[in-house]
């Protein structure tokens, strides 16, 4: 009977032809440790490469961040400068405004008729507003004078406010940078 199993068990082996059964699985296991190869590789190109940033181009960036303060600080100074343009303008317009009035000039508005019919029902003002002071003078608006904020010779070099100690407009500079 072992003669028979052995005999039985050759011949499959023989018939099965195991060389071709077993090749895909060869070939997808090379494969596999090809790609795991060059995943390895790339794996240790990243770590050369961030190894790379963290010695030469993280202090390259700290040696920047004192410009990018001031340039912070030149954009903060340049807000307050709009802010107080827009101010002066409005207290300017308001002024116009009323001068327009004063002097019965037109607006050439539909705002016109509609104050003029009341048709909202809302009271005239029985007070007008006037641009004048208590002795009749005119007086204007105190605008900012561009002398303040541009200077000729541009930013200056050395930052005279410390942390701590935010700038008034009156020291805004808005001088173009020094190349």
């Amino acid at each position: 009977m072992a003669e028979e199993l052995a005999n039985d068990y050759s011949g499959y082996f023989k018939a099965s032809n195991l060389d071709q059964e077993l090749k895909p699985i060869t070939v997808g296991i090379d494969r596999m440790m090809l790609r795991l190869e060059e995943f390895e590789n790339l794996l240790e190109l990243v770590k050369a490469e961030s190894a790379l940033a963290l010695t030469q181009n993280v202090p390259q960036m700290l040696a920047l961040q004192p410009e990018l303060n001031s340039l912070c600080d030149r954009i903060d100074k340049l807000e307050q400068f709009v802010g107080l343009v827009g101010r002066n303008l409005d207290a300017v317009e308001k002024q116009v405004q009323i001068a327009e009035e004063e002097l019965d000039i037109p607006d050439k508005t539909i705002n016109v008729l509609l104050k003029s019919l009341n048709i909202f029902g809302k009271p005239k003002q029985t007070e007008k507003l006037t641009n004048r002071n208590a002795n009749g003078v005119y007086e204007p608006v105190p605008v900012f004078k561009t002398e303040q904020f541009f200077r000729p010779n541009g930013p200056e070099k050395e930052d005279k406010f410390s942390k701590e100690e935010t700038p008034s407009c009156e020291d805004c500079d808005t001088g173009t940078p020094e190349i």
